[in-house]
């Protein structure tokens, strides 16, 4: 039996965020697409950082008044930017509170070695990057399921 791969547990259609969406864009994405996090890229799928709920709702991260864009990303193979609603709100933008270190790792880095960097760096997703780029992401519900899936993350 081989151990399972970040490939087979990732999900490869992300939705993320550029460092100037305003803060009122990404909270309504994430209320709108279920989600508690996003990576934080440039247009070609660059990786920046990662913004979470905990990072938007937090009162002692400093913001700017600068009134950022209503964008998000869709990313499967080529990041899609999309658009918004245009309400803007001088309330700052993601870079103002997103975490710029990227936790990531490779497509096929093994299940149980991304869950052991998970909860050795307590994180609940991390990214899947190939050659610079943002290919997937891993969430710790992708990793339990891997592992039901799996039993024990190995495959048959």
């Amino acid at each position: 039996m081989s151990p399972l791969t970040v490939a087979e547990i990732m999900t490869r259609e992300i939705f993320a965020v550029a460092p100037d969406t305003s803060l009122t864009t990404a909270a309504r994405l994430f209320a709108t697409r279920h989600i508690s996090g996003a990576p934080v890229i440039d247009a070609s799928g660059k990786p920046l950082g990662v913004v979470t709920q905990t990072d938007l709702c937090d009162p002692d991260r400093d913001r700017t008044d600068r009134i950022g864009r209503s964008l998000f990303y869709r990313v499967s193979h080529h990041p899609e930017m999309i658009r918004g609603d245009d309400a803007l709100s001088p309330e700052g933008v993601v870079a103002d509170v997103m975490s710029p270190f990227i936790l990531s790792v490779r497509p096929e880095t093994a299940l149980m070695d991304a869950a052991k960097l998970m909860v050795d760096d307590d994180v609940h997703r991390l990214l899947v990057t190939a050659e610079g780029r943002l290919v997937g992401i891993v969430s710790s519900m992708d990793v339990l399921r891997g592992l039901v899936r799996g039993k024990n993350g190995a495959r048959k």
